[in-house]
């Protein structure tokens, strides 16, 4: 941050993603150790992998931590919301950048779908919306960033993903508030292949 007066960069929440990696390093090394046992030393008249065992259990266990890594990574390094010269800019995870010039607001609205959605902020003025999930976030801050650009403070009720769309013509939703059905199946299919992987893996052993 430099001149307060004219700059103000605020970034996601880091320790919220550094708590959810905490929970899952114990959860990945406890079985990472046991593959590793297991895939080396083999079972019954099996001999095994030998060394091989190491990199095989780290690609069956550490890959879903190892994606959870790249998105935290990603939403902490690429994201951001500033204030420069009186105007709001907010970048998302792909480095798509938003500017807001004002008069702006800032609408606090929970979605009506079978999403995870849950409460987001719409942030925008009459060119263009951005959507923020505040639990990224720390509240504190992104009320400074408001309070500087004199945003008005609304009430975006629960809209669904169509009407939200209506609302905000040039709003980006997520594809799992849009469409929770075919994510939700795509990442059954995905976990099922993965357990799939597992088990072949075991059962030549």
């Amino acid at each position: 941050m430099s001149d307060r007066r004219t700059k103000l960069f605020v970034s996601p929440d880091k320790s919220r993603f550094g708590r959810v990696a905490l929970a899952i390093v114990p959860a990945v090394i406890v079985p990472g150790i046991s593959m590793v046992r297991l895939l080396a030393g083999g079972r019954g008249t099996s001999e095994g992998l030998g060394p091989a065992a190491v990199p095989a259990a780290i690609a069956l266990v550490a890959l879903p931590f190892l994606w959870y890594v790249v998105y935290a990574v990603l939403h902490t390094l690429n994201t951001y919301v500033a204030w420069v010269d009186g105007t709001v800019l907010v970048r998302n995870w792909a480095r798509r950048l938003t500017t807001v010039e004002g008069p702006g607001f800032v609408a606090r609205t929970h979605i009506n779908s079978s999403g995870i959605a849950g409460a987001v902020l719409v942030v925008g003025d009459d060119r263009a919306a951005v959507m923020l999930n505040p639990r990224q976030w720390r509240e504190d801050e992104l009320d400074e960033v408001w309070r500087r650009a004199a945003f008005q403070q609304q009430f975006g009720g629960t809209p669904t993903p169509r009407e939200l769309r209506r609302r905000y013509p040039t709003i980006r939703i997520p594809l799992y508030i849009r469409y929770p059905g075919i994510v939700y199946t795509f990442w059954t299919i995905l976990v099922i292949l993965y357990i799939g992987v597992v088990v072949n893996v075991f059962a030549r052993i």
